[in-house]
């Protein structure tokens, strides 16, 4: 490992709020769209849904002469191979990343954790990552749990004996729908802020095509481990818009 790499949590103790389609997504466009070399330990123990996924993947390219055609064509322009995903436990998974750290010249490093904070090891796994991505929706269950999430990490950062190297929680709104309140949206984010929480400026829409994955049939996809979502499946997803933000708050690219 000749770089520092960079790690980074995925994580909410609410379900459904979108982590791991984000974890596969963003990986995809900044290792295949922005140059970065990507990797991700996936600790949704026992399953292991983004390892499933990349299996689902491979399947479905090596079915489909569209698909095969469309991996020849990404590596003729960017000539990078898929970024690994990696099975873990939340109690191991930052000796996980930093086997794969070790391994290879990585920038960034997506963990994607359980939807609780009461799984084994998440704590731990917490404070041992550099930023945690917290995406959160609009709806006052989901916000009171992400809250309670936010000020029981921060709650017991400043507990620890020992400076952890946790540098800050990323706050962001996700499916956001298009009849959204938006006083209601407006006062959330204004208690979060009173709360000294970093929320992004970004937001993502509430859209199908997160949930599109590549198939057997030749039909759009926008999330897949083994290439980018479409340009034209990009417009208007809000993917761009946080990606580029994150590379600001992680300072990646700098020299």
């Amino acid at each position: 490992m000749s770089k520092e790499t960079l790690f980074v949590a995925i994580s909410n103790q609410k379900g459904g709020v979108g982590k791991s389609a984000l974890s596969v997504v963003l990986a995809s466009y900044f290792h295949f769209e922005k140059g970065l070399n990507v990797a991700i330990v996936d600790c949704d123990s026992p399953q292991h849904s983004l390892v499933r996924m990349r299996e689902r993947d491979k399947k479905a390219v090596s079915n489909s002469a569209y698909y095969r055609q469309l991996i020849k064509q990404q590596w003729s322009q960017v000539q990078k191979k898929a970024y690994p995903i990696v099975g873990s436990t939340a109690e191991k998974a930052r000796e996980a990343a930093d086997e794969i750290a070790a391994s290879g010249d990585y920038d960034l490093i997506f963990v994607d954790l359980p939807g609780t904070v009461e799984s084994t090891g998440v704590f731990r796994t917490i404070v041992n990552m550099d930023y945690v991505l917290t995406p959160t929706v609009p709806d006052l269950i989901v916000m009171q749990s992400t809250l309670a999430f936010a000020t029981t990490v921060l709650d017991h950062i400043k507990k620890m004996e020992n400076t952890p190297l946790l540098k800050d929680i990323f706050f962001f709104w996700n499916k956001l729908k298009k009849r959204t309140n938006v006083e209601i949206l407006r006062s959330y984010s204004e208690v979060m802020r009173e709360l000294h929480l970093t929320v992004l400026d970004s937001t993502l829409p509430d859209l199908c095509r997160y949930e599109k994955e590549i198939t057997h049939a030749k039909r759009a996809f926008f999330r897949c481990t083994l290439m980018p979502p479409p340009a034209r499946q990009l417009e208007g997803s809000g993917l761009v818009e946080l990606a580029e933000e994150l590379m600001v708050k992680f300072k990646l690219g700098e020299s």
